[in-house]
This record gives C-alpha cells, sequence and structure tokens, in this order.
C-alpha cells in the first residue's frame, strides 16, 4: 500500500510529526490494536470556523462600506458577474468548511465537500500525514493520499480520525 520510508507518519497522542520515519507495526502492535479504523467527525476545527467566519463577516463589512462608495452607473455588467462569482465562490467554501465531515469506514475514506471526495484505502499508492499539534488550530489535520497520478486530501479535526489516519499510515 504505502513506503514507509516516503511519508511522515505522526501519532496525534505524541503530539508529534516524524518526517520520513519507519516504523514498523510489529513495535506498536498493542497500541494500534486499541485504535479503530473506523471513525468520523468534522473536518475542520471549531477555532478554524471561527476563523472563517470572522473572515467572511470582514469581508461583508468591508463589502458593504465600499457599496456605499461605488458609482454604480459606471459599474458594468461583466465587473457584476466577476463580482457575484467572486461572492458565490467564498459562501460556498466557507459553507462547506462549517459542514464538511470526514469518515473512514469499510476501507473507504470520505469527506463531503462540494463534491464527495472518496478513496478506497485499497487503492492508495502513497500517504503522507501532516499534522502539527501546535499549529492544529490555524493548519487542520490532513491525509493527503495519491492513487495513481490523483492525489486527495481530506482534512479532519476528530481525534478519533486521526488517530485511524496515523494506524493507516503504520500498515494497519
Amino acid at each position: 500500500m504505502t513506503d514507509a520510508t516516503t511519508q511522515p507518519v505522526a501519532s496525534p497522542e505524541a503530539g508529534s510529526t516524524n518526517q520520513a520515519s519507519a516504523i514498523s507495526p510489529s513495535s506498536d502492535s498493542n497500541a494500534l490494536d486499541a485504535i479503530p479504523l473506523e471513525a468520523e467527525g468534522p473536518a475542520f476545527t471549531a477555532l478554524i470556523k471561527l476563523l472563517a467566519s470572522v473572515l467572511v463577516g470582514a469581508l461583508i463589512v468591508w463589502g458593504a462600506r465600499a457599496s456605499r462608495l461605488m458609482d454604480w452607473q459606471s459599474f458594468s455588467l461583466s465587473a457584476g458577474l466577476v463580482w457575484g462569482a467572486a461572492l458565490a465562490i467564498v459562501l460556498v467554501v466557507y459553507y462547506w468548511i462549517l459542514k464538511s465531515r470526514t469518515s473512514i469506514k469499510n476501507g473507504v475514506i470520505t469527506q463531503t465537500w462540494v463534491w464527495k471526495k472518496q478513496v478506497s484505502v485499497a487503492d492508495i499508492r502513497q500517504a503522507k500525514f501532516i499534522y502539527l499539534p501546535a499549529l492544529s488550530w490555524l493548519i487542520a489535520p490532513r491525509l493527503v493520499v495519491r492513487t495513481g497520478p490523483i492525489m486527495t486530501v481530506f482534512y479532519t479535526a476528530h481525534p478519533d480520525v486521526q488517530r485511524a489516519f496515523a494506524a493507516l499510515m503504520l500498515g494497519r
């Protein structure tokens, strides 16, 4: 499935990320037995959701203030379409940051997003679990998987999903 020398191995319990670490699954077999490989939880932490809310709120306030100063007679249709498309993209991404969930069940990793991201564990050729404990409030922990030429990123904020991803990285 994966080459242990090419991906970081993270342990959410230990609070550290080891770059290019080769860990034998048999050396931690008791710890791995306690980690379920089925879990579900939110994709982003509450602090990331709060930060996104503050930024979107500030953007709306700034946009409302700027709209009072605009010369609406010189506002072209194409400028309106670009402005509307940008607003739609911001609101759709914001909605999915709030709503997105990640799960690993029955050998399939899934994340709800604008489109459903789904990868079978059996199809994974390379994987990297990126987890920075001190910055997890700002940088969401994520599993980056490669299935042939396609790379997929799964974000997770839930400790059970992080443990399942770490167990997956250890070859369980």
